[in-house]
């Protein structure tokens, strides 16, 4: 009899883990509002249809289920509403998560600030596909305490009435996660999608790792990049922003790619540009896009923006800053944690207050293909500081690829170089782009350290009067560098054209020599 009702009860289990594991496709009832909550944590529901209808939320819908489909009948046909004041409409526990062809509604409805109409509690992998999201008071997407939107697909996605940032990808602040340390995010892919005017920054992505004190009063950065592991932001409009379209901090790995940014709103304030990316910059490849600014805006506006002058220590979060007892760095947002550099441009004379600046400056920047439509409201088309190896015309496989520079005339300078430390250097312009030496501005230097183009020279092509054409920089040798009464060239152009900056960035000599190898400097 033991055995007998041994093997019953081993059936009945069996059984039971049969019905626990067994997909279920589900229906959704526009009326069963609860039902649909349970469905999306239950562990057997794998996909959730929903026929067109507004579906409105009263509580925060917790998706647990892994590789859970939601499917509507499209965009505008099937609502998924935030109805009350919560956090989030959706907040995602469970992985890979495939959702399409509907709207995700926040209502305007987010309890807090910075809360999402989606957010990644911890989980990575969503996909979304056909989706609008629209309504929130703060994000479309983001992570939860600091966590990434890891392996976050968007793909014919849709952004309208954001009033912050329609995506942020990672945000850094150490010490929400317990102190965990996040060196790379899973790659993000945005493709497609359509960022509606309203918003602030359509796609953000603040990284690195804060430590919020560092034993001597002052706070400072853990690691110096994350890696975005070869994010792709490509085929995406995005429509006037009132501060930026693209936004990163301490980002590497990314490809931008074939998007068209159609500038600031008019009412947008200072110091916004499409894309914007400062410290320890690295990596990041800019080709094929489509840059406007309407002549409406009131203030002059930058294209791109790529910046690295924040090397000073970073003052301690949540208390005043020894060093400049006016500032604060607090930990939940705001202006406040905005370091001011005027402690970087005291570097030379206060080396307690200088983090090597030179050392947070973007490395390995391409700029090729894109097209620079012509504004009176665009001041730089293109402006770097304290970088090296910033390649305008090619791509990171050596491909020459020509950007577009429209509307540059003779003295009107669109691209800059410059810094507050040594400067940007290791710059190739090549030739065939609009662009000659009177449109570059090439800044001092305000630290002590020697200008870093003395030694990795900002080179820009132009084409001679000759079937060649222009000369590479690995095919020239030019030596002493600095020189002070002669410079020695070695080329194998018959041709060519040279240019020779001071120490200021002035021009001191620019003319086409044939054959020469010994110049005299006046």
């Amino acid at each position: 009899m033991k055995i007998f009702y041994a093997r019953l009860l081993c059936i009945a289990i069996a059984n039971v883990l049969l019905i626990q594991v067994k997909a279920e496709t589900r229906t959704a009832d526009v009326n069963n509002i609860s039902q649909i909550i349970n469905w999306m944590k239950d562990g057997i529901t794998t996909k959730i249809i929903f026929p067109a209808g507004t579906y409105n939320f009263t509580s925060t819908i917790s998706l647990e289920n892994d590789d859970l489909i939601l499917e509507g009948s499209g965009m505008n046909e099937t609502i998924i509403r935030l109805a009350a004041k919560k956090n989030t409409l959706i907040d995602a526990k469970g992985n890979n998560a495939r959702i399409c062809k509907l709207t995700l509604d926040g209502g305007k409805n987010q309890k807090a600030w910075g809360n999402p109409i989606f957010r990644f509690n911890k989980s990575k992998g969503h996909h979304f596909e056909e989706v609008l999201f629209t309504n929130s008071l703060w994000m479309g997407i983001t992570g939860i305490n600091a966590y990434a939107t890891d392996g976050l697909h968007l793909i014919h996605c849709e952004f309208s009435n954001i009033d912050l940032m329609c995506l942020q990808i990672f945000n850094r602040n150490t010490n929400k996660r317990g102190g965990e340390v996040i060196t790379s995010v899973d790659k993000v892919v945005i493709d497609g999608c359509i960022f509606h005017e309203g918003y602030e920054t359509g796609v953000s992505s603040d990284n690195g790792n804060d430590r919020e004190d560092s034993g001597d009063g002052t706070g400072r950065r853990y690691t110096e990049s994350t890696s975005l592991s070869g994010t792709e932001i490509k085929n995406c409009v995005f429509h006037k922003s009132k501060q930026f379209h693209i936004a990163m901090v301490q980002s590497k790995n990314v490809l931008i790619q074939n998007n068209t940014f159609y500038g600031m709103t008019d009412d947008a304030g200072g110091g916004c540009q499409p894309i914007h990316m400062e410290q320890f910059t690295q990596n990041i490849e800019i080709y094929d896009n489509t840059f406007y600014m309407d002549n409406t805006v009131e203030q002059a506006y930058m294209y791109i923006h790529i910046n690295g002058t924040e090397g000073h220590k970073r003052v301690t979060q949540q208390r005043p800053s020894n060093t400049y007892a006016t500032w604060t760095y607090n930990v939940y947002g705001g202006n406040e944690r905005r370091a001011s550099t005027s402690c970087a441009k005291e570097g030379h004379i206060n080396k307690d207050c200088k983090r090597d600046v030179h050392a947070y400056g973007p490395r390995n920047i391409y700029i090729a293909g894109n097209t620079f439509n012509e504004s009176t409201m665009a001041s730089h088309y293109v402006s770097v500081n304290e970088g090296e190896n910033i390649q305008i015309g090619t791509k990171k496989d050596g491909t020459v690829s020509l950007n577009k520079f429209m509307g540059v005339s003779a003295g009107v300078v669109k691209i800059h170089f410059g810094g507050n430390d040594e400067g940007t250097g290791d710059v190739l312009i090549k030739a065939g782009q609009n662009i000659t030496v009177d449109n570059v501005e090439i800044k001092d230097v305000n630290f002590d350290l020697p200008a870093i183009r003395l030694k990795k020279p900002i080179v820009i092509e132009t084409k001679s009067d000759v079937s060649v054409n222009e000369i590479h920089r690995q095919d020239v040798l030019f030596y002493p560098n600095p020189a002070s009464n002669f410079i020695y060239i070695n080329s194998s152009e018959h041709e060519y054209s040279v240019s020779i900056f001071d120490i200021t960035g002035a021009v001191r000599m620019s003319s086409v020599k044939k054959k020469l190898r010994m110049i005299k400097l006046v």
